[in-house]
């Protein structure tokens, strides 16, 4: 059975007319009611967005991050992925979900330090999680259950949910984030050099044993 739609907003959720002026509100009411065009369900939208939030900059076109946002002696660099709630069918039925696509890939390592996910429901509410790029390289996608329609506990999407933010939030995430993803790159560096270390000792005792 389809899960009916929730009224309520998610928790932690902030309406898409908090971060608009008036004349954009009027802009996206015209385009979409007299061209049928919903600007902010576009990707480029959601970057200039989270640039305005964060206070950071938009890059080229063709650059494998979005936004830069300054930071001492070198910009963070972010990626934004976005994703309209949309309901699918599963094995144990059908619930709404955000489906982000290749936030890292696993056979193109893109430089960005922070993710930033950008979920829009059904109530045209917007929920936002700033993740440490390091923590989820890996993953080839993610998707959550809309926020909206949980009954307890997170999602399981990898641990993903926990980085979850009011996006009027975004700025100091985005920094919380930054500094955890210098932390693990600086752990698995540690542990990368320690693993090399113990492979060339255990060759060089193995070649000593080795008889002439």
């Amino acid at each position: 059975m389809p899960i009916r739609p929730e009224n309520r907003p998610a928790p932690l959720s902030e309406p898409l007319a908090d971060f608009l002026t008036a004349g954009e509100l009027a802009a996206l009411n015209l385009m979409s009611s007299s061209f049928g065009v919903d600007i902010s369900r576009s990707y480029q939208f959601w970057e200039a967005l989270v640039a305005r939030i964060t206070s950071g900059t938009l890059t080229e076109h063709k650059c494998p991050w979005d936004v830069e946002l300054p930071y001492i002696d070198v910009p963070i660099r972010i990626e934004v992925k976005y994703a309209q709630e949309t309901f699918c069918r599963f094995q144990n039925g059908t619930r709404p979900i955000f489906k982000f696509a290749a936030p890292k890939g696993l056979t193109t390592e893109k430089p960005a330090d922070v993710i930033v996910l950008v979920g829009v429901d059904g109530l045209n509410h917007v929920s936002t999680w700033s993740a440490p790029a390091a923590a989820i390289r890996q993953c080839a996608s993610i998707t959550m259950t809309s926020p909206r329609f949980r009954r307890g506990g997170a999602s399981k999407s990898r641990g993903v949910d926990g980085y979850i933010c009011p996006p009027s939030q975004l700025l100091p995430e985005v920094l919380r984030s930054y500094r955890a993803h210098l932390a693990y790159d600086a752990d698995h560096d540690r542990q990368t050099a320690a693993a090399t270390r113990r492979a060339a000792f255990e060759a060089a005792g193995q070649l000593a044993l080795e008889p002439d």
